[in-house]
């Protein structure tokens, strides 16, 4: 039982750290890219008088992908704040309950984001954005994507039973 719950969380965690890479290239391919499109925005309306009317409804979406994958590293690397004054105070065992339980309220919320982000994005697909025209159900999927991968995160955690990353000065993260 042991053997084959350590075999699973390999898979499930070489599955998330490879997905984790993913999303920090892409999520640095789209930085770059909002980068570019800022810079030129900004030097065309100062410089050249003139403006792209696109930029910033691009810019937007832009920022709304990066965030959400941002949101999903933060996750797999155990990144996010957390307040652990009573995980502290507890004896091992309860906190070891506790702290059980905090990663599945987090899972069933990523869940939850999947679910929830996917009819968002059913039900916004037939709009067009103003002035790309693009299908909104694209920005908005970066709800059920983000949610995804954070599940799969938080799941490989669980499975490997790695405790929270921890600081510089050893104080639990997350």
């Amino acid at each position: 039982m042991t053997r084959q719950r350590h075999s699973a969380g390999s898979s499930l965690d070489a599955l998330s750290q490879g997905a984790n890479r993913l999303a920090e290239r892409v999520m640095a391919a789209l930085l770059t890219a909002m980068a570019l499109l800022v810079g030129v925005q900004i030097a065309g309306r100062f410089v050249f008088e003139y403006s792209i009317f696109w930029s910033d409804e691009l810019a937007r979406f832009l920022l709304i992908w990066i965030s959400f994958l941002g949101m999903s590293v933060g996750v797999r690397r155990g990144a996010h704040p957390g307040i652990d004054s009573l995980v502290r105070a507890l004896p091992p065992r309860s906190a070891r309950l506790v702290l059980g339980l905090a990663s599945l309220l987090s899972l069933l919320f990523f869940a939850v984001m999947v679910v929830y982000g996917g009819a968002l994005v059913l039900r916004t697909w037939p709009q067009r954005s103003v002035a790309l025209e693009l299908r909104m159900g694209i920005p908005y999927l970066a709800v059920p994507v983000s949610g995804l991968l954070m599940c799969l995160h938080a799941a490989a955690r669980g499975l490997r039973g790695k405790p929270p990353a921890t600081a510089a000065g050893g104080d639990p993260i997350g």
